[in-house]
């Protein structure tokens, strides 16, 4: 007994220095965060001239979908999209525009006819400082980055979430070329429908129509617990599935990034997800609607890869469906994530929920009222739940592909199984559906730690048979101010951290500012040398997460027009303007008096000055109000004009 906690303890020690890992590693506390911004391309459309056009051939559709009818009648996971392979780098498709600031920018337009979006999966992403990537659709109206150096991994594997449409940019902005800061390997065509951020998600028809949204009354009881349920992008060689997970306390209560899904979403017709497919798995929080209605899906909250810990079996579908994951990334406190307990008590809970994305939709929820009975899936007795469900005010929720892997929650909201399979659905309400016991999985998958739960759940072998779940009070929260936050171009700002829970780490991205990024608490000035209105990004860790603020928009530079007064000579009045680093960018100009009438107007001045000087003839002393405008800003002041 001695020996068998000694090697348990060791799984403590082993969690403990993982976390500290990824708390000390930036790229590991970041992940699928990005850092915001506009791409300078969707400002600055004429660049988008020097972009390199790369056409994909779109997969046989009416195949994939004869091979979807045979994969799901053997129980695999509810595929969604299919890799197209390619080897798209700086070096192979370079076409370099200059965008100012001594910045370079290199893009890519990425077209496969018929996508309902594409995604990006990287074989090497080592991005230097400074550098800035973002991933858009050809109208601009889905905008994902930007992603930085802070998104690097040590084994230079990333992925990108899938952007909407069949025509994307991939736009990277740097200011030395480095041909190997990535590679692009495959790009994921999805075939299937899906909701993207301001899409209305009643258009969509992913789901069936009798299931229940998560934020309509049938949740009211279970909010916590929702926020423990993401949605899972699986990779599995070339193909890619939609399945559900539940991230889980512990023993512990360290807040380790442990995921719960099934074993059978992590095997498709072509094999066994190898390390690197599962450094690629994207994890969506918070997918759902704010309301009870298909509303808007607002903008997901996602991290991208994981490590397998432990899984029931990575060959047959005899044991109790488990696999367990160690994300990549400590799990920000904006995220609001719950860490929702367990237990292995091995009791037939009377009424529950199960929360799930089904079809990979927006997040939904199925109730029921009746015990739970003990049965199996596959050879081996009693390694599993079954379930009816129930009808409910909102609906009558059941199961579909994409829910594989989702929690069931007994009468005390803590987690008792994963979902395997099953016959419901909304043409058969009835049908019963099987989780994998996670009482099963706690030890009677194997001997090794790598087929059991309890090991990882239970790291310093406490012995517990059940957890409530739990929120990470104790998480950092990012928070800052300026001490000013509109300035004259060419001017400094200055910075304050007022960040909650004792962050031992700080790392300031400064859109549009010299210097670009810091990693004090109390950065230096940041200076300000172009017009326009930028982002500023706080990330933060303390021993307990990370978390992260981005205010967009935070800061507004003007231009600068002086002198002002101005004094009128002999029926002329000068005037400097202070433009900043605007070469290139056409900035127009127009003075009216205080009843709205033009006197001046000049379209298109100073193309290539930072400083400039303009005469006016003929202009009368008085008040007038001087708009001058350009693609990054409009900026309306008061002028007073004296004679001399």
């Amino acid at each position: 007994m001695k020996i068998l906690n000694r090697e348990k303890s060791k799984i403590g020690v082993l969690l403990q220095l993982i976390l500290i890992i990824l708390m000390l590693n930036p790229g590991f506390a970041t992940a699928q965060l990005s850092a915001g911004g506009r791409p300078v391309m969707a400002v600055q459309n004429n660049l988008l001239r020097e972009a390199i056009v790369i056409e994909l051939q779109a997969p046989d559709i009416s195949k994939l979908e004869q091979e979807d009818i045979i994969a799901e009648s053997a129980g695999l996971p509810e595929r969604m999209g299919v890799s197209i392979p390619v080897n798209i780098t700086m070096g192979n498709s370079r076409n370099i525009a200059t965008s100012g600031d001594n910045q370079k920018t290199w893009s890519a337009i990425i077209h496969s006819k018929g996508a309902t979006g594409l995604g990006l999966y990287f074989s090497k992403f080592h991005l230097p400082e400074g550098a800035k990537m973002y991933v858009y659709s050809e109208d601009k109206t889905h905008i994902l980055g930007a992603f930085t150096s802070l998104n690097n991994q040590p084994n230079g594997l990333f992925a990108i979430e899938i952007t909407k449409g069949d025509r994307i940019i991939v736009e990277y902005t740097f200011s030395e070329i480095d041909a190997d800061a990535f590679t692009i390997d495959e790009v994921l065509f999805v075939y299937k429908p899906m909701v993207f951020p301001e899409d209305q998600s009643g258009s969509f028809k992913g789901a069936q129509f009798c299931e229940v949204n998560t934020s309509c009354s049938e949740g009211n009881n279970w909010r916590d617990q929702i926020k423990s349920v993401v949605r899972i992008q699986i990779k599995v060689g070339f193909g890619s599935f939609w399945c559900s997970g539940t991230i889980l306390n512990n023993t512990a209560v360290d807040f380790a990034p442990l995921l719960l899904t099934a074993d059978h979403c992590a095997r498709s017709s072509s094999g066994y997800a190898k390390p690197e497919d599962v450094a690629k798995w994207i994890f969506y929080f918070s997918y759902e609607t704010p309301g009870c209605e298909n509303e808007a899906v607002s903008d997901g909250k996602s991290l991208t890869g994981a490590v397998k810990l432990a899984s029931s079996s990575p060959r047959d579908n005899n044991g109790s469906d488990f696999y367990l994951v160690l994300l990549n990334n400590v799990i920000p406190s904006s995220y609001e994530p719950y860490y929702a307990g367990w237990s292995i008590e091995g009791n037939y809970s009377s009424s529950g929920v199960g929360i799930h994305h089904p079809a990979g939709d927006v997040k939904k929820i199925s109730t029921y009222t009746k015990q739970l009975t003990n049965n199996q899936w596959g050879q081996v007795p009693g390694t599993h739940y079954r379930v009816v469900w129930d009808s409910t005010e909102n609906g009558h929720g059941v199961t579909e592909g994409g829910s594989s892997g989702s929690p069931i929650f007994d009468s005390e909201g803590r987690v008792i199984g994963q979902l395997t399979g099953g016959d419901s659905g909304c043409s058969n309400v009835t049908g019963p559906d099987y989780y994998g016991k996670v009482s099963y999985s706690w030890e009677s998958n194997g001997s090794h730690d790598s087929t059991q739960l309890k090991p990882w759940l239970d790291p310093d072998n406490i012995g517990l048979t059940n957890i409530n779940g739990s929120f990470n009070q104790n998480g950092a929260v990012a928070r800052f101010s300026a001490d000013q936050l509109v300035i004259p171009v060419g001017s400094s700002v200055s910075f304050a951290d007022f960040s909650i829970g004792n962050p031992f780490s700080w790392h300031w991205e400064f859109e549009g500012g010299q210097p670009a990024e810091s990693d004090k608490q109390t950065p230096d000035a940041v200076v300000y040398n172009r017009m326009g209105s930028y982002n500023v990004k706080l990330s933060i860790e303390n021993q307990y997460g990370a978390d992260s603020l981005i205010r967009e928009n935070y800061i507004r530079v003007v231009p600068v027009i002086y002198p002002n007064p101005a004094i009128k000579i002999n029926n002329s009045t000068e005037l400097n303007i202070a433009l900043g680093d605007n070469a290139s960018v056409e900035n127009n100009l127009l003075i009216t008096d205080l009843s709205g009438r033009v006197v001046y107007e000049m379209n298109g001045f100073c193309p290539d000055e930072k400083y400039c000087k303009i005469q006016l003839q003929g202009i009368s002393s008085g008040l007038y109000i001087v708009t001058l405008t350009n693609q990054n800003i409009s900026e309306t002041t008061k002028l007073l004009i004296i004679a001399d």
